[in-house]
């Protein structure tokens, strides 16, 4: 069923804020009523799918004919994968992170065009798998720790448009790791932003080593220059992502700590996108990077973080999904990222400065009322996926910014019901499809997942 979400501008006095946003909730209630009797009439109008299908009215069915077991009975654990574009057009192209072997590279079976199944490479190939150091004293003490939930990002360069109003952040940054060349997805240095709990956070940079084999990891492994040792010590983290544009990272722990640290500029400043690119720009190492705790993730338990297609932080677990404001966005001082700078006079200056927890807790978000103890959240274009920590239904959100008041709208609907335990998502883009991870043994029992292979269908309007 098809829901509305309305948001509310936070610009408004504390003092009536609070009836602002229950009249905001009450029509909230009203127009989900209104818009899933108007959008049950209009899906067979609008709803078409990468492959050419059509959107079921009630969304798809585990078990259904259009959803397909996909390599079973080879991961464990699994905490999603990620796409990553390559020029390769023979190997796999999504990174999964199985909990039972590590952070692999997928190998595509069968033929490329029409691949039957993942295949796990050898743990041991250090180029298509990723194991993480084990720090201790900022010194590397083992090898061995199993990447958690993490997150990619590819920046690319338009030269066309450096230097111009119409540059962006993402592009400034793409053309300075390029010096200017043009790069496309498949092309460009992707980078993956993972954590380890007996670690920390780092980033690992895939390039690819030539037309055929696609991009891989630094073949002598991660180091300390891949490792944000701004993040004190001890706090187990587990989860990671990166913004949109690719200025800020963020971790999290499923574990001991609730804090929320991020650090600016991950990949380096590239300047002012209105002015020409630094020519010797370098992606810096980590070490070097700013890190701070900006605020808490408000959970029992955070089991899965991941920034939206609105540039905002969300943090999934025990027992919501949690925003900083529970309709975020918008520029009021207490929205993310203004947030992280309420009580200095800009981004670089607060990280400069430690100016640490100005977003404070993050609040449960309307929008996600009825994905109950989310357990998985990925982002995908305009879209998010939620899946349950327990058996439920996966809801695919569509988030778009308002562009007067700057708040998050948001547009959801149920996506595959009768899924038992999940442990991750994922989006083949190469296969045009959501790939849902779950367990049937429901106790984590090794190579006991299933895939659940489905169309993907971002249609709505």
């Amino acid at each position: 069923m098809n829901t509305y979400h309305e948001t509310v501008n936070t610009d408004f006095p504390a003092e009536g804020r609070s009836a602002v946003r229950s009249r905001a909730r009450w029509r909230r209630t009203l127009l989900a009523s209104t818009a899933a009797l108007s959008l049950g009439m209009q899906d067979a109008a609008w709803a078409v799918c990468a492959d050419g299908s059509t959107f079921p009215a009630a969304g798809y069915l585990v078990g259904g004919a259009q959803v397909a077991n996909w390599s079973p009975g080879k991961f464990t654990g699994t905490l999603g994968s990620v796409f990553v574009p390559d020029t390769s057009a023979a190997t796999g192209h999504n990174w999964v992170f199985d909990q039972g072997a590590t952070l692999c590279r997928m190998i595509n079976a069968g033929l490329p065009t029409a691949s039957t199944g993942w295949i796990i490479p050898p743990t041991t190939n250090l180029g298509v798998c990723i194991g993480l150091p084990i720090i201790k004293g900022g010194k590397i003490t083992d090898v061995g720790d199993i990447p958690g939930q993490g997150d990619a990002i590819t920046p690319t360069c338009n030269p066309a448009i450096l230097a111009s109003p119409g540059n962006t952040y993402f592009n400034q940054l793409g053309c300075s790791i390029s010096h200017g060349v043009a790069t496309t997805p498949a092309t460009a240095t992707s980078f993956l932003f993972v954590a380890g709990s007996q670690g920390g956070l780092f980033s690992v940079p895939l390039k690819n080593a030539n037309a055929t084999a696609g991009k891989v990891a630094p073949a002598a492994g991660i180091d300390l220059s891949h490792y944000y040792s701004a993040i004190p010590e001890g706090h187990k983290l587990t989860n990671a992502t990166v913004s949109p544009d690719g200025q800020i990272a963020i971790a999290t722990s499923d574990a001991r700590s609730t804090a929320v640290f991020a650090c600016l500029n991950p990949l380096g400043d590239p300047g002012d996108p209105t002015k020409p690119i630094n020519p010797t720009f370098a992606v810096p190492a980590a070490g070097t990077v700013k890190c701070m705790s900006v605020g808490s993730n408000g959970l029992v338990k955070d089991v899965t973080t991941q920034f939206g297609p609105d540039g905002q932080p969300y943090f999934g677990g025990q027992r919501t999904m949690n925003s900083f404001g529970s309709d975020p966005g918008g520029t009021a001082k207490t929205a993310w990222p203004q947030c992280i700078f309420a009580n200095s006079t800009s981004l670089a200056a607060a990280f400069a400065s430690k100016s640490g927890n100005g977003c404070g807790i993050a609040t449960a978000n309307f929008a996600f009322v009825s994905a109950l103890q989310p357990g998985t959240v990925i982002h995908h274009g305009q879209y998010m996926y939620v899946g349950p920590q327990f058996a439920g239904s996966i809801t695919q959100v569509k988030v778009t910014t308002n562009p007067i008041s700057g708040v998050s709208t948001y547009k959801s609907r149920t996506y595959l019901s009768g899924v038992p335990v999940t442990t991750g998502l994922g989006v083949a883009d190469d296969l045009k499809s959501l790939m849902v991870f779950t367990d049937p043994s429901v106790v984590g029992t090794p190579a006991a997942e299933v895939v659940k292979k489905l169309p993907l269908c971002e249609d709505m309007p």
